[in-house]
């Protein structure tokens, strides 16, 4: 089997959490089995735990976020911290596209960019301009 390396984007985990489609639940939780395994990579930009946290505040509450946040942060998952390098090359994205991608997606962007792994897995639109790198979303990504 092939290597599984991707950066996961926040729309990721509101899809996991909140998700009803039980399709889509069996897909998420199949990309995390997956990403876990020996020898893939699944990576999470701090960022993304910090726009999940929010988001899903609104959607069910502080205590429900606060313990799917620490689910998430606790989940095996290869996080990685906003750094001097990201914070550049996320710099480098921002004025390359003209401001057209939000300052998260560039730092999540730049993370995958300094992680070497070129798939980000989302259902943002703003990452298809980025040419620098791949997006797939979860109904695209083969399983």
């Amino acid at each position: 089997m092939a290597e599984f390396r991707l950066v996961l984007d926040t729309t990721f985990f509101v899809l996991h959490y909140f998700s009803s489609d039980e399709t889509i639940q069996s897909r998420t939780r199949e990309v995390l089995r997956r990403c876990r395994k020996i020898g893939n990579r699944g990576i999470l930009p701090t960022i993304v735990l910090s726009e999940f946290y929010a988001q899903a505040a609104k959607r069910a509450g502080a205590e429900e976020a606060k313990r799917r946040f620490h689910e998430i942060a606790e989940s095996g998952l290869d996080i990685i911290d906003l750094d001097t390098r990201i914070s550049e090359q996320a710099g480098i994205i921002r004025h390359s596209y003209s401001e057209k991608v939000p300052w998260g997606d560039c730092i999540i962007a730049a993370t995958a960019i300094t992680a070497e792994v070129n798939l980000i897995l989302s259902e943002d639109p703003h990452f298809t301009i980025i040419r620098e790198l791949k997006t797939k979303t979860l109904s695209d990504l083969s399983l």
